[in-house]
């Protein structure tokens, strides 16, 4: 693909602005700083922006291949396993499930990946069917078991997969609006809304529809994907098509993780465009994409993006995180994954 495609130019100057401001080499290791210098908790070493940090660099190496940038994500791999001792886990499971969706990008022989799934299989809750936040949490998530669900699929685990994708369905689906909830505590329900938790279900659907046993089983994945798509759709409409901004911190990567999934769902229902109502979704997903790129890019400033589309980039506050700068980059390569999808 070329590189100078504007898609890919706007991802090229998120890559090199995240690389260049947060990314710091130590001999053969390399890891990013939570800020940029003077703001606060700038030196904070997090464990699940490493995991969104190595996914989108290899998103970017596949679509602009770079022997420099191959050497990045190898001082990356080092440096995540000497921060974390060699173990790749933390007791969060929205946590390891990140970590394992961005190793299974990273090079699927790894073999962390089969210590990592097997630790997610094993912490399910079987009196509740789902997975926990964290060891000894009572609350069971989106954000725990939608890339946990993602992740297993690609796993020797996927009939785990299938289970925590219908619990979700079944226990997080919001009737009145077809979106999914954050989670379930003590039996009470958290009814708060998040971008990212709407992009692991369309992951996991898509995941589990990808190796489906059978038709009906592909089929109905396929309509569980395709629902999520068209509430995010309604829930943006009266916006514009624009996300909900989350702020700084962790939330500045939601938006972009819904990205990532609708990049996906576009290109596999183009690429599996059965009837009439496949291309509506996949255009209506690749439009969502595009839109939220198309804002983010537009409020650049001096090389930083906003961590709200609506507005320019700030040089304070949240617009100084990390995550709202990977977040706005994964956004930037879902559209190049689109513009390559459709070019090649």
């Amino acid at each position: 693909m070329d590189a100078t495609s504007p898609a890919q130019t706007r991802a090229m100057a998120a890559e090199s602005a995240v690389v260049r401001r947060y990314v710091h080499r130590y001999g053969p290791l390399a890891w990013a700083h939570a800020a940029t210098p003077g703001a606060p908790g700038a030196r904070t070493w997090h464990y699940w922006w490493h995991a969104h940090l190595l996914h989108v660099l290899r998103d970017a190496e596949e679509h602009r291949p770079d022997p420099r940038r191959a050497r990045l994500l190898r001082a990356l791999h080092r440096g995540i396993t000497v921060r974390t001792l060699g173990r790749w886990t933390t007791p969060f499971h929205d946590d390891v499930a990140w970590m394992t969706l961005a190793l299974q990008r990273y090079d699927v022989h790894d073999r962390r990946i089969d210590r990592l799934t097997r630790r997610l299989h094993d912490a399910i809750d079987p009196a509740m069917g789902a997975l926990p936040w964290a060891i000894d949490s009572s609350l069971y998530n989106a954000p725990a078991n939608g890339p946990a669900a993602i992740a297993l699929a690609w796993s020797a685990h996927r009939g785990a997969a299938v289970d925590l994708d219908a619990w979700i369905a079944a226990t997080l689906d919001d009737p009145a609006t077809g979106l999914v909830r954050d989670g379930v505590e003590h039996g009470v329900v958290r009814s708060e809304l998040w971008t990212y938790n709407q992009g692991v279900a369309i992951g996991s659907a898509l995941a589990l529809a990808e190796g489906a046993p059978d038709a009906d089983a592909r089929d109905a994945h396929e309509a569980r994907a395709a629902a999520i798509v068209r509430a995010v759709a309604r829930w943006c409409a009266a916006d514009d098509g624009l996300f909900p901004a989350a702020g700084g911190g962790d939330g500045g990567l939601f938006a972009g993780i819904l990205a990532r999934y609708l990049a996906e769902a576009a290109v596999w229902f183009r690429a599996h465009a059965a009837d009439d109502d496949h291309l509506e979704v996949a255009a209506t997903a690749a439009g969502l994409v595009r839109r939220n790129a198309d804002a983010l890019w537009d409020g650049r400033a001096d090389g930083l993006l906003p961590a709200d589309p609506r507005r320019p980039a700030r040089a304070t506050g949240d617009d100084l995180d990390l995550s709202v700068q990977l977040g706005a980059w994964i956004t930037l390569e879902a559209a190049a994954d689109l513009e390559r999808a459709v070019t090649s």
